[in-house]
């Protein structure tokens, strides 16, 4: 299945740092400066196929973070479905946690 979602990163990514992300795996990724209200948040959306959008987040935030960026947020793109808006808010708050509590593991 494939799976969109939008990780949060500590920093804003150099040219040669974009190009440590796309080698490290991150090739499915647009990344992005997001202004909005005063912020100056560096995102990364994912369209990453897998079995299931924690195995599609934990595989993103590991290539991210071996390419040396920190994840601090997940985010959920926009679901039309309702059940699956439902399902994806369950599995965006579980991430989160996961992030805030380092608790991904390595492949």
């Amino acid at each position: 299945m494939t799976f969109e979602f939008t990780l949060v990163l500590d920093h804003l990514p150099t040219d040669d740092e974009l190009d440590a992300l796309f080698d490290s795996g991150c090739g499915d990724a647009i990344f992005e400066v997001d202004t909005a209200a005063g912020s100056n948040n560096s995102l990364a959306h994912f369209v990453r196929n897998s079995e299931s959008l924690t195995a599609a987040i934990s595989g993103a935030v590991h290539d991210v973070e071996n390419a040396g960026f920190k994840v601090v947020e997940v985010r959920r793109d926009e679901v039309g479905e309702p059940a699956v808006a439902m399902d994806y808010a369950r599995e965006i708050a579980a991430a989160n946690f996961m992030v805030a509590a380092r608790a991904f593991h390595s492949r």
